[in-house]
């Protein structure tokens, strides 16, 4: 399965990139093909996504739990919930996501709004997610909302600024009200996503070294095997798939520097030996790293014209 590189910062939080300067809201599409990746790995913000599948069908994974969403519908995700995406192989699926850190919304943390629509989501952020149905009147006022933003953004109207954050507005208004009809969640799932943040971290942190399952499972005063059965009951991954295409990603950036050999390259991201490395790149991406940097990374010199290098592959 190959992912989409992630920025995180340096509490393994993902980077938000703002839409505009000073003004940290962030509208992106990210769409899945055999061309691209197929997932987005695990990870985690502060902001509240909602995203809009436009294309196909998308997968997405919390905590032991999956919720699939097709073309016109769309997801909301709660704060620091972890998660993952994913499309089908084969097909070509997309979605437009939007997110909204909380300050943005309303940043008086004492001011009447905050105190009644935004603090209590943030004490109790749960549930973890809410599916939004194009079919129902107040999610597809919601939806219609995000798209209306995507059009600001396109036509830059004046004071577009002012626009989108009336839209906002009335998105979150929606949320909370869906929010407070869905009631509360059990103890154990804000358990289940603490303790996988925690292990993320820590991979994110220590993937360059030499992770053992005693140093992981420490981190939770779990035993090996409880920590591997926990592992893989919340993700569907194992430990050691997950910290390999973790390495794997890792290492593609350093791919695009000619001076690093590959053997340089498995060692800083953490593999035994470039062996190993290689046998995982090609297992997981179907292609050497060699030939992946020279098909991907090729210098303008070493550029074929185009009715040669169009047969390449």
């Amino acid at each position: 399965m190959i992912a989409k590189d992630i920025q995180f910062s340096e509490d393994s939080q993902e980077l938000i990139k703002p839409i505009l300067p000073g003004f940290p809201i962030s509208v992106f599409y990210t769409t899945f093909n055999e061309a691209t990746y197929n997932c987005i790995n695990w990870h985690w913000h502060e902001a509240f996504q909602y995203c809009i599948v436009t294309e196909g069908a998308v997968d997405f994974l919390l905590p032991g739990a999956s919720y699939h969403v097709r073309a016109g519908d769309g997801i909301f995700i709660n704060t620091q919930q972890v998660h993952f995406s994913k499309g089908k192989t084969g097909i070509s699926s997309s979605y437009l996501c939007l997110d909204i850190p909380p300050a943005f919304i309303y940043p008086d943390e004492r001011s009447r709004v905050y105190q009644k629509t935004i603090a209590p989501i943030l004490r109790h952020p749960f549930p973890q997610v809410l599916l939004l149905s194009r079919r129902e009147q107040e999610e597809q006022r919601l939806l219609q909302s995000i798209l209306e933003i995507q059009s600001l953004l396109k036509e830059q109207p004046d004071f577009i600024e002012l626009s989108i954050h009336m839209e906002i507005l009335q998105i979150w208004r929606i949320t909370f009200q869906l929010l407070k009809k869905s009631g509360g969640a059990a103890p154990v799932e804000v358990v289940e996503n603490d303790r996988l943040k925690i292990i993320l971290q820590y991979m994110q942190d220590h993937y360059a070294e030499r992770i053992t399952l005693e140093q992981i499972a420490d981190q939770l005063s779990l035993s090996r095997s409880e920590c591997c059965r926990f592992f893989k009951r919340a993700t569907g991954q194992s430990l050691i798939s997950y910290l390999n295409h973790l390495r794997l990603n890792k290492s593609i950036d350093l791919l695009k520097d000619p001076e690093l050999s590959l053997s340089d390259i498995a060692v800083a991201v953490g593999f035994c030996n470039q062996s190993y490395y290689t046998d995982c790149f090609r297992k997981i991406k179907n292609i050497t790293p060699k030939k992946y940097r020279e098909l991907t990374f090729r210098r303008p010199k070493d550029v074929l014209p185009l009715d040669v290098d169009s047969r390449l592959g």
